[in-house]
């Protein structure tokens, strides 16, 4: 052997053996993406804790029932996991939502059925946050809860699914005729132009909008029910401002889609009851309806990344906007009102150092 090997070999790190490596993830800082998920998903469920209380105590079926009840114990047991982290970081707990943001012997405000149909796409939209927490985080402690929320998660997803099924209520997204041989493109006209596309949907592009318009139809009946029993004209207005959005937003993607002979998801406004009692605080509405919105973003975004029409593009973006907007003033509100937690965030070096 002669001395550049020795020197090469002396210079190399001592191997490890996989698994042998021992340390106490107590003693591992969390990171600013632990405490951020750890943090949102735990103001997600005590919100859906919250509702679920309420449709739960109000449910006849028992195959609803059964769906609805499922959700509220694994929320439930999530925010008692996540309480145990918080409390081995010595991190302060959120005050979140609880008993005193929702009524149980207040009345109905929404059908059963569509109490299961919210509950399935909310478990979907979370299914996602609870995939990008699992892939940012580190520490062991982290990883496993959120690995079990994604589990659990999927649980209900599958256990609604099938009772939705098994009563013919279950909607499915456009079906399409199956090509007989693989095709490329050859054409930059397949892009069409900003004002149309002579070029029919494919199926990333019928999907991203089904969906989107899916969850949108679901999260407008759910203002609608909000809008029904809030009392604080101020915030009534909101609401009825983003269902007017919602419609008109939801006419512009169902054009896209008649246009191709394709069905559009229906409408679940007839799932609101006559109630105008409220179950839920105000500040809870406010903030479910701020937050779910974040999550119709999300899927403009998706939209925009997987679409390949410049006019489907070109709507995302104007609608997409037109939804942002409605979002910070919705923020407003919760601010204007003292209802909006301040996300964990790094310490102001400006003032330390003054």
């Amino acid at each position: 052997m002669n001395n550049t090997q020795q020197i090469n070999i002396q210079n190399q790190p001592e191997q490890v053996p996989t698994g042998t490596v021992q340390h106490s993830f107590f003693k591992i800082k969390p990171t600013s993406s632990e405490i951020y998920h750890l943090w949102s998903t735990y103001i997600a469920y005590s919100m859906a804790c919250a509702m679920q209380k309420h449709m739960v105590a109000k449910s006849q079926d028992p195959d609803f029932k059964n769906v609805l009840q499922t959700a509220l114990d694994s929320s439930t047991h999530h925010i008692q996991q996540m309480e145990e982290i918080f409390k081995a970081i010595d991190h302060p707990i959120p005050d979140a939502f609880g008993e005193k943001d929702v009524d149980i012997n207040a009345p109905p405000l929404f059908e059963e059925i569509y109490c299961v149909k919210y509950t399935r796409l909310l478990s979907k939209s979370i299914l996602i946050n609870h995939s990008r927490a699992y892939g940012d985080s580190s520490r062991t402690d982290f990883i496993d809860l959120f690995g079990g929320f994604i589990d659990d998660t999927k649980k209900i997803i599958r256990l609604a699914d099938d009772v939705l099924l098994a009563k013919a209520l279950f909607h499915k997204s456009p079906t399409i005729i199956k090509p007989d041989k693989v095709d490329y493109i050859h054409n930059k006209k397949y892009y069409g132009s900003f004002w149309g596309s002579d070029r029919p949907l494919n199926a990333m592009e019928i999907s991203n909008i089904y969906n989107l318009m899916d969850f949108k139809t679901a999260m407008k009946t759910l203002k609608v029910g909000f809008a029904q029993v809030i009392k604080t004209e101020k915030l009534k207005k909101h609401l009825n401002r983003g269902i007017k959005m919602a419609d008109k937003q939801l006419k512009v993607l169902g054009s896209i889609l008649k246009k191709e002979r394709l069905p559009e998801p229906t409408s679940m406004d007839f799932w609101v009851t006559n109630s105008k009692e409220s179950p839920y605080s105000e500040r809870l509405m406010m903030f479910h309806v701020t937050i779910t919105l974040a999550y119709i973003v999300s899927y403009y975004g998706l939209g925009l990344t997987n679409s390949l029409r410049k006019d489907v593009i070109l709507s995302f973006s104007r609608l997409m906007l037109e939804v942002m907007e409605y979002i910070k003033d919705g923020t407003d509100l919760l601010i204007e009102n003292g209802w909006m937690e301040r996300v964990p965030g790094t310490v102001d070096r400006q003032e330390l150092l003054h």
